[in-house]
Formats: structure tokens, sequence, C-alpha cells
């Protein structure tokens, strides 16, 4: 009889045993699931948000980009007209020219690169978009009359540079003009991934991290 109370006993006990492992096991898959659900959802999430973000981006981009050559084009035609009237091509015409067009500074270089006439809101941005613009591939432009070179600089401190360029038509050389953005309004204004990841704890929500070709450039930690 105790023998039997004994077995009864021990039965009882690894049935409570196997119970107890089977309610963790089960209560650690389901926590599991869901939060691998959960990290799913965020990484589509954010997936689709960066896709969104990055072509918001470009297209901001590209009418700026636009609007730099349009500038441009509109500095070359005036420039040809002040030219045929027997006026100079001096600082004073293109600050003038420089508030209608809304840009930031233009060049008008030879056809050695150098300057012959320029206006800038600031000296130093003038000097790296001439420092630019110097090289073969962009002075090669004014080789071809019909086409017009565009980029956008990013500059170490976040704020970045739409220039763009064509060739002169009232003599051999370069028409450049150049829109510069602020690293405060670039950063509050434009739609960063960093801003969207601001909102996720790492602790509720993991280490999330968007990557470009190796480089981390937005993580919520």
């Amino acid at each position: 009889m105790r023998i039997k109370n004994c077995y009864y006993h021990i039965l009882i006990a690894l049935l409570g045993v196997c119970m107890i492992f089977s309610s963790a096991f089960y209560f650690i898959q389901t926590q599991k699931d869901e939060t691998e659900a959960k990290l799913v959802k965020i990484v589509n999430y954010v997936k689709v948000q960066c896709s969104t973000y990055t072509h918001y981006n470009e297209a901001s981009e590209s009418k700026s980009l636009l609007r730099t050559i349009e500038s441009c084009r509109q500095l070359q035609t005036n420039i040809q007209s002040e030219v045929d009237a027997g006026n100079p091509i001096d600082q004073a015409f293109l600050k003038e020219n420089l508030s209608t067009l809304w840009m930031d500074g233009s060049l008008v270089l030879d056809e050695n690169g150098n300057i012959e006439s320029s206006y800038s809101t600031n000296d130093s941005i003038l000097k790296q978009v001439h420092q630019y613009i110097c090289k073969d591939i962009v002075l090669d432009y004014m080789n071809y009359p019909e086409r017009t070179y565009s980029q956008r600089i990013e500059l170490d401190d976040g704020s970045h540079l739409d220039i763009a360029t064509c060739a002169r038509s009232d003599a051999p050389g370069i028409v450049a003009t150049y829109f510069y953005t602020s690293a405060y309004f670039a950063q509050n204004y434009n739609l960063t991934l960093q801003n969207l990841l601001k909102g996720y704890s790492t602790k509720s929500d993991g280490t999330i991290l968007v990557c470009d070709k190796g480089n981390i450039i937005a993580s919520n930690d």
C-alpha cells in the first residue's frame, strides 16, 4: 500500500513537472512568436517608410536642381544680352541677377576655368564651388552648348549645394549658379530616416538599423 502511494505521489509530481515545463515552453514560444511578429511588422513598416522618404527626397532634390538649371540658363541669356548691349559683366550685374533668379551665387569662367566675374553671399562657399566646377568633367560642358551639368554636393556639416553649369554663349567658358541649403534647414525640413526611428525604443522595440552598402545611416540606438 505504501509503495502504491509512493508511486502515486511520484506520478503526480512528474505530471506537475511536465505541466510546468509545458506551460513554460508554451509561454516562451508564444512570446517568441509575438516578438517575431512585432519585429517583422516594424521592419516592413520601416522598409516602406524608407522607400517613401527616399522617393520624396529624390523628388525634392530633382526640383531644386531643375530650378538651379533654369536659373543658370536664364543667366546665360542675360549675359549674352548684356554683352550685346556693350555692358560689362561685373559684380553689380551678377548681384542684380542673383536676386531675381533666387540663387546664392554665380560664376562666369573663361575657357581655362579662371573666374572672370563672380558674386556670392558667402565667399568661402564660392571658393568651394569654383574648386568643384574646375574639374575637367564639368569644364568639358563648354563644348556642348545644348547640355547642362547639375549636381547636389553634400557638405561635411550636413548642408548641401545645388550647382548647375552650362556653356557661355557670348564667349568660350562656363556659366555657373548655385543654391546653398543650410544644415539646419536640411535636417529640419527634409524627411530624414533618423527622425523616422526616434519613436522606437530599444527596450520595447529592439535595436533598428538602416544600412546603405554596409554603412549605418540611421538607428534608434
